[in-house]
């Protein structure tokens, strides 16, 4: 479960608390929850900080900690998931080259967003580590039609797109994907995170309805 947008330290503690497993920064020149590299890399080191201490019998794990990118070019995308220092960086609607390229750096993952429109729809095609299932307009809370698949990928495939605490049970059942990614859905107003929400969707993801 990764919960993309955060803004702020105690969006950090609440994605941490309710028992997510990774949190998403976005890098944009136009999105809302856009923050500067050196704001995401204060968001960062603060979820690496609030790791219980070694030998603690605390059970929280590491988050893994997502840079997700759009409209920068791959060099400057590149530079800012090594200055922030994230696992993982996410690449929306980049190149068959770039995503290659990313795939070389040495010690940080790649995941490719796409939408099922947009394809192709196979994990792995461009070199990725995973692959994320957005609608076509990524970050609007838009939901889609898994029907307009033209077949379900197997493997590291996360679904996104218009899932909410309400709809994200349902849609892991419909899907049975690796994971699920959501932003507008846990949030109140547009751009700022509810921290009720945000337990609300682990919780409801944790334990889908058959």
């Amino acid at each position: 479960m990764k919960i993309c947008g955060l803004r702020t330290p105690a969006d950090v503690d609440a994605v941490r608390s309710a028992g997510a497993d990774a949190l998403g920064v976005v890098l944009s020149r136009t999105s809302v929850r856009a923050v500067s590299v050196e704001h995401a890399r204060s968001l960062v080191a603060h979820a690496e900080a609030s790791l219980p201490a070694a030998g603690s019998h605390s059970s929280a794990k590491p988050l893994t900690t997502v840079a997700v990118v759009h409209d920068l070019g791959i060099d400057e995308a590149l530079a800012a998931a090594e200055a922030i220092g994230v696992d993982v960086l996410q690449l929306h609607g980049y190149s068959h080259t770039d995503i290659c390229r990313a795939a070389e750096v040495e010690g940080l993952e790649i995941w490719r967003a796409t939408s099922a429109q947009s394809g192709p729809t196979t994990v792995g095609a461009h070199g990725e580590d995973a692959l994320l299932l957005d609608s076509s307009t990524p970050g609007s809370g838009t939901t889609w039609d898994l029907g307009t698949l033209d077949e379900r990928p197997t493997g590291r495939w996360l679904l996104a797109g218009g899932l909410s605490p309400d709809t994200v049970a349902e849609a892991i059942v419909a899907a049975r994907p690796w994971g699920v990614d959501v932003s507008s859905g846990v949030e109140a107003v547009r751009g700022t995170k509810d921290h009720g929400l945000i337990h609300r969707f682990v919780e409801a993801a944790k334990t889908p309805t058959p």
